[in-house]
């Protein structure tokens, strides 16, 4: 069977383990997700790779050594609190190192795919330059930020690179990591600022700097339904076409599905993650797709529904769709009005 996708994986993952702790972020989210794929039929249309074990000194191109030093000192020989939302464990090491086997992957790959997926433990975008990205009161449950590693490391090469985000949470650790670089435009879609973690990704939050402008927070409300999240895509992908990527990296999270978790309050189906696949399937670059945030249903429905988007096809799911009141449409189109304003400005 002729394969559609490349699949970047490891087991290995599973060994960053809160236990014995209960934890929303654990190695089961890694089996929701490939069961989803699973019983959708898409995890037959892949190829499947494991990273090699890499020297997580990598991640010294977009971390500070200290915060480095930091995080490899933890956890050796039990479970250990960076913050009050992130631990490291004594299997973490084992699945950093084959974290930091990704990018040799996705660098050999690149030229033959034009679908990576990556599907990674720890997470890693609200891990930035020094750890809490643009002074978040935590790390989120994320260690090092791979999805910007992949971008640095292909913008040192001379790629044009966008990152996309549409985690119900700010990819702040990403937007820090790159917020005075204008070479990597970074564009993300979430629940409103002031309403949720990180409390940081406002309309005003452009970039410093030469970088000012590339850095775009598309804000929605909480309770937003299917409307207001495609009309968030399709503002998205007008800046996307401006700026004429030659790669697109996407930080992927479905936590925004309805009932996949208690900390986000948007209420979007099956239908808004095939939406943004094809939407985003009609930019014609190389996309290296990286699973961020999803802990339930998510993982089993919104995932294979974005999948099958970025392949061209219709949502296997075919959930619902929701609509948003006029309250909501209200409160987004203020958010979307400040944002434009802010990148004339």
């Amino acid at each position: 069977m002729e394969k559609d996708f490349l699949l970047i994986y490891s087991d290995d993952f599973k060994l960053h383990s809160p236990e014995p702790y209960e934890h929303p972020e654990s190695p089961e989210r890694l089996e929701k997700a490939l069961d989803g794929l699973a019983k959708y039929k898409l995890l037959e249309r892949a190829r499947k790779v494991e990273p090699p074990k890499g020297d997580v000194r990598i991640f010294l191109k977009v971390h500070s050594e200290d915060y480095f030093n930091f995080v490899i000192s933890k956890g050796r020989s039990s479970v250990e609190w960076l913050d009050g939302d992130t631990y490291i464990s004594p299997g973490t090491h084992r699945a950093l190192e084959r974290l930091a086997g990704v990018p040799e992957i996705v660098e050999r790959e690149l030229s033959v795919w034009n679908l990576i997926l990556v599907i990674p433990r720890p997470p890693g975008h609200h891990a930035g330059k020094n750890g809490r990205g643009l002074g978040a009161p935590t790390l989120g449950f994320c260690i090092f930020n791979i999805s910007s590693l992949i971008a640095k490391i292909l913008e040192d090469r001379g790629f044009r690179v966008v990152m996309v985000d549409f985690d119900a949470h700010h990819g702040n650790g990403s937007q820090d990591i790159f917020y005075n670089d204008n070479s990597v435009i970074h564009i993300d879609i979430h629940q409103d600022s002031s309403t949720i973690y990180p409390g940081t990704g406002f309309p005003w939050q452009t970039g410093e700097g030469n970088a000012k402008g590339t850095k775009i927070n598309i804000n929605i409300p909480p309770f937003s339904g299917d409307d207001i999240f495609k009309d968030a895509v399709d503002n998205a992908f007008k800046f996307l076409k401006d700026y004429n990527p030659e790669v697109m990296i996407v930080d992927a999270g479905f936590d925004g599905y309805l009932d996949d978790n208690y900390m986000v309050s948007l209420n979007l189906s099956s239908n808004s993650f095939n939406y943004l696949g094809k939407t985003l399937n009609r930019i014609s670059v190389p996309k290296i797709i990286v699973v961020e945030g999803g802990y339930n249903t998510g993982l089993k429905k919104a995932l294979p529904s974005f999948l099958a988007g970025l392949l061209g096809k219709d949502d296997p799911v075919n959930d619902g769709a929701t609509s948003s009141t006029p309250g909501t449409w209200d409160r987004y189109r203020e958010r979307l009005k400040e944002l434009t304003n802010n990148l004339k400005s």
